[in-house]
């Protein structure tokens, strides 16, 4: 037991310095001692087993007074993506996408899908592309792990999707098909939302109080939770899943926030989500005051339906994916925690930290990087 036990605590410290070197990067042994808590040698025995692995880069501190441990000058750490790479395949947009990355979260390869007809046979085109253009792309590179993002809560043991949107998918073996058309790889399959709320897991504390939830807001409206460091599912895969609420008014609030509503309300045309995306930008530069009174609005519904959220789920975290928030996101962030507040006031409940997701790459490939890495770990400490 007391073996079992070590292994799993070693497990954990390897996942918490990862976490922290995909947050920010790079960072000395004395950083990640003081944000772990651990010793500065278990910190150095770690990161030399993770060396080992060739999955860091270790570089001279340049500046006089370094700490020396065991006689070595200080170095700073980062994630190296020379030697492995990650592949994330996502069918959760309207249109295929399929990104490499190193190991350090470089973007080595991304490939958009440009295949006609039907959903099937438009994805097995696209697999067939994927495979032949990461065997040019990987360069000598072992790929440790394939994360495929579905577009609705996914079912491990029939290996199938459902999403009222999309019925074409709901029939399709995922995994199956990924190793039909792709080979025998280390695959994770899951909605994006789940993968995306695995992004922000380590911003919260491993506390039987603490439950983070993520929002997402855009062609659909989603979310999920993480508890004590392990997510919520439920029996069909859908907890969390606060779109599908029904708002005072009988609509669900995927129907009202999503992001086809959110340009309806400003008259903006029907299209693609990139075309969509791009004519609600030029309406946030040259209509701003327009644009923030329809934000002002979604923000209402947001609200009302974190509302209900916040009494089931009495989350501590609430992170907020808003695809259209563009630069108003922190008076979009403002404007729902006002209807919150307004709301729970009267309650004596305490108010959650809510905060915007954070710019740059996406939090789905961050979260997905997450999952992968964690099972890559339980694999090599096996």
């Amino acid at each position: 037991m007391k073996s079992l036990d070590q292994s799993a605590i070693r497990k954990q410290n390897i996942r918490r310095i990862l976490d922290l070197l995909t947050l920010q990067s790079p960072r000395t042994r004395q950083s990640l001692a003081e944000a772990t808590g651990l010793s500065l040698m278990s910190v150095t025995n770690l990161v030399d087993q993770l060396k080992e692995q060739q999955v860091l880069s270790l570089t001279p501190v340049a500046r006089s007074g370094s700490v020396r441990i065991s006689g070595r000058k200080a170095e700073n750490i980062a994630l190296s993506g020379a030697h492995h790479a990650w592949l994330i395949i996502d069918l959760s947009g309207s249109r295929f996408r399929c990104t490499l990355l190193g190991f350090d979260l470089s973007v080595i390869l991304e490939i958009n899908c440009t295949e006609e007809g039907s959903y099937l046979s438009r994805l097995e085109a696209f697999l067939s592309r994927v495979k032949n253009e990461i065997a040019a792309a990987l360069q000598g590179r072992t790929l440790l792990g394939v994360a495929v993002v579905t577009p609705g809560p996914y079912e491990i043991l029939s290996d199938t999707v459902f999403n009222q949107r999309l019925p074409e998918i709901n029939h399709v073996k995922i995994k199956a098909l990924m190793q039909r058309c792709l080979g025998d790889y280390n695959y994770y399959v899951d909605e994006d939302v789940k993968f995306a709320v695995r992004a922000f897991a380590p911003l919260i504390n491993q506390d039987p109080c603490e439950l983070l939830y993520y929002l997402f807001i855009g062609e659909g409206v989603g979310g999920a939770a993480v508890h004590n460091g392990n997510m919520l599912r439920g029996l069909n895969a859908t907890a969390g899943d606060a779109g599908q609420l029904a708002s005072p008014n009988g609509a669900t609030y995927e129907t009202l926030l999503s992001l086809p509503a959110f340009a309806a309300s400003l008259g903006c045309p029907a299209d693609d989500v990139r075309c969509t995306l791009k004519h609600l930008q030029h309406i946030a530069c040259t209509q701003p005051e327009d644009y923030l009174r329809a934000l002002e609005q979604a923000a209402y519904y947001a609200g009302d339906m974190l509302y209900n959220v916040l009494w089931v789920l009495d989350p501590s975290h609430i992170i907020i994916d808003c695809r259209y928030a563009f630069s108003f996101e922190e008076e979009f962030i403002h404007l729902i925690s006002d209807k919150l507040s307004s709301r729970l006031c009267a309650s004596g409940k305490r108010f959650p930290a809510i905060f915007p997701a954070p710019q740059g790459i996406s939090s789905i490939l961050r979260g997905a990087v997450q999952v992968l890495q964690r099972e890559w770990i339980e694999r090599i400490l096996a």
